[in-house]
């Protein structure tokens, strides 16, 4: 059996289990899930009553709910990832309709555990720990699994050859320090056209400055999340996004936006930014149509 985490004096490693042994067990689950987006935590609990004061999770409290509904917890003996669905109701996990269809709680890190609720300080055993998966929405009743850490080995990853940079603009693989270069701008909305489209008078970058770039909300509603510029408009201060934000933005949010690049190799990452060193990219691999293209006669 798994050995307890957390467990406080005066009970050691071997509580826990010899409690779970026993024949009047007090035995509660627990899940704790932290969102990707801006680490906002939830924790909650099959016991009748909220737990606080838990060993190992300072300041959270683990809210009892009658509306969620765990399925058991699948560990397979390969290298199969573990597996747990969960239905729950949106009010009865403290979840908005809203946050659930934005992603706001997608691939969240989740950590599910057993704990003894009238001894906490015996520890916790855990049970799954991994991602929560897409979720599914039937009326106010939403489905999700808990996916191991293992469910990563099951995506196939490979390289598409291309003519444009595949590297994010300013990552690792880029090289470029964008906020020592200065080209990370802030500031504030001052107008908003709709949840792909919002301005601020106060720019005066030059005509597709943040095109393809990256604008990321700082506050509000979309606090957190980050999107690909489709087009700046010098003239009215216009950003148009590549797809819509989860909530339409507000007059007064805050975001930075870094200027974009345009993928080329000789007119964009060799003269804007001497960095063809580091071009990721095979602009000189012939396409089919090209290997198929009859000679002029």
């Amino acid at each position: 059996m798994r050995t307890p985490v957390n467990y406080q004096s005066p009970y050691d490693a071997t509580s826990l289990i010899t409690h779970m042994a026993g024949a009047t067990l007090t035995m509660c689950v627990c899940a704790y899930i932290v969102s990707p987006i801006d680490a906002s935590v939830i924790g909650i609990t099959s016991f009748s009553s909220n737990l606080t004061s838990v060993p190992g999770y300072v300041g959270v409290t683990f809210r009892a709910t009658t509306g969620v509904t765990p399925s058991k917890s699948e560990h397979p003996s390969d290298l199969s990832p573990t597996n747990m669905e969960a239905d729950f109701f949106l009010m009865a996990l403290g979840l908005t309709e809203a946050d659930v269809l934005a992603g706001k709680w997608s691939n969240a890190p989740v950590t599910v555990f057993v704990t003894n609720y009238e001894a906490l300080n015996m520890g916790q055993m855990i049970i799954a720990k991994g991602h929560l998966s897409e979720f599914r929405q039937m009326g106010q009743m939403i489905t999700t699994e808990v996916r191991g850490f293992n469910q990563a080995l099951l995506h196939q990853i490979g390289k598409v050859t291309k003519p444009e940079c595949d590297a994010d603009y300013g990552d690792s693989r880029c090289g470029l320090d964008l906020s020592a270069l200065g080209y990370i701008k802030t500031g504030t909305l001052t107008g908003v056209t709709s949840q792909t489209v919002f301005t601020d008078s106060g720019r005066s970058e030059a005509a597709n400055y943040f095109t393809n770039g990256k604008f990321r909300f700082t506050s509000g509603s979309n606090s957190g999340y980050e999107f690909e510029v489709d087009n700046w408009n010098s003239s009215t201060k216009t950003w148009t996004l590549k797809r819509p934000a989860p909530y339409t933005p507000q007059v007064g949010d805050t975001y930075s936006s870094t200027k974009g690049c345009r993928k080329g190799f000789e007119a964009h990452c060799v003269a804007e930014n001497s960095n063809g060193i580091n071009f990721r990219a095979f602009p000189h691999t012939p396409t089919p149509e090209s290997m198929i293209r009859l000679p002029p006669q």
